[in-house]
């Protein structure tokens, strides 16, 4: 009976492993709905901006939609940041299950997840596309920022010259 669990140690474990996979799967639904969010908040930029620019000027009469284009951009920002948060929220809620789950279940036994996980990410980390790709982009929670920034600016310069 040494190596076998008591019926609430394994109610425990299962119980840490559902709250694990919930806590993961907000995290990632976070991501997806800021994802969806700011590339619809694109696609609308590029149609306002494709309408101001289709004849070539920009004019007096493209200010609503430049206003427009202006609003969206803070409005994606603010969404991008409010998710970035809940995912935050949420994966380290993830994390602190999973930390229970290695100590009381798996320290004993061998690697425990988080070990197993540094390992992976040494690995990866140590990569040439790795160290190339966080030098150019850094976090990619960035660039969920940058896009509405960007969308913002265009707004501002479109303003300023309708004006």
């Amino acid at each position: 009976m040494d190596g076998e669990m008591s019926d609430a140690a394994k109610a425990r474990k299962d119980l840490l492993w559902g709250m694990y996979s919930d806590l993961r799967t907000h995290a990632r639904h976070a991501e997806t709905l800021r994802s969806n969010v700011v590339n619809f908040m694109i696609v609308v930029a590029s149609v306002l901006i494709a309408v101001i620019g289709n004849d070539g000027n920009v004019t007096r009469k493209d200010l609503p939609l430049g206003l427009a284009l202006l609003l969206i951009g803070p409005l994606g920002l603010m969404f991008a940041a409010s998710y970035t948060e809940l995912y935050e929220r949420n994966r380290r809620r993830a994390v602190q299950v999973r930390t229970a789950l290695d100590e009381e279940f798996l320290a004993a036994d061998g690697p425990t997840i988080a070990s197993l996980l540094t390992v992976a990410d040494d690995n990866h980390e140590t990569g040439p596309l790795y160290r190339w790709s966080r030098r150019l982009t850094g976090s990619t929670r960035r660039f969920w920022y940058i896009l509405p920034g960007l969308v913002t600016l265009a707004g501002v310069a479109l303003v300023i010259v309708a004006w």
